[in-house]
């Protein structure tokens, strides 16, 4: 059983444990702009120092699925394996959103589209614009997602459908 927690400082022991380091790091690499601590059965299994440019967010979310930790923050979904440590980071093109998942399926949300991610740490499609500022997902059953987002903000939100196989409008 892994539970995973978004940090602001570090204490022992996980201020003993090398970092994995993602994101793009100052010159003498500065302080990580957040840190994300892992545990597996109760005990310290990974650190995480995120380090991010100038862009600014307001969300965050960390999960393991499919034996990945993934973790949505800044303008950017990391991918680790957890068994490997192999990253992968997907640009997502503007302010990371939110995670959905199943046993079946990933959804990378951003603030104008969503993303369906493999098990393999693929990117299987990326939504035509969804939104401007926003895009949440209400509901996934019988191969379609439904959601909305944000064209107008505040609050101008507009409903959507989308095929959970290739991320086009659901018919």
């Amino acid at each position: 059983m892994y539970r995973i927690a978004f940090k602001q400082c570090l204490d022992a022991p996980w201020t003993h444990m090398a970092p994995l380091l993602l994101g793009t790091a100052a010159e003498g690499r500065g302080t990580p702009g957040a840190f994300v601590v892992v545990e597996a059965d109760d005990r310290p299994f990974l650190r995480v120092d995120l380090y991010a440019g100038a862009s600014c967010f307001a969300f965050e979310d960390a999960i393991v699925w499919s034996g990945l930790l993934v973790i949505g923050w800044g303008e950017r979904a990391h991918l680790v394996d957890l068994r490997t440590r192999e990253t992968t980071v997907i640009d997502l093109g503007g302010y990371f959103g939110h995670l959905y998942a199943s046993a079946d399926y990933l959804l990378v949300a951003s603030c104008d589209r969503l993303l369906r991610i493999g098990p393999d740490r693929s990117t299987l499609w990326r939504s035509a614009p969804l939104g401007v500022d926003g895009v949440l997902v209400e509901d996934v059953a019988d191969g379609v997602i439904r959601g909305s987002g944000e064209w107008d903000p505040p609050g101008g939100w507009t409903p959507f459908t989308l095929d959970l196989a290739s991320g086009s409008p659901a018919t």
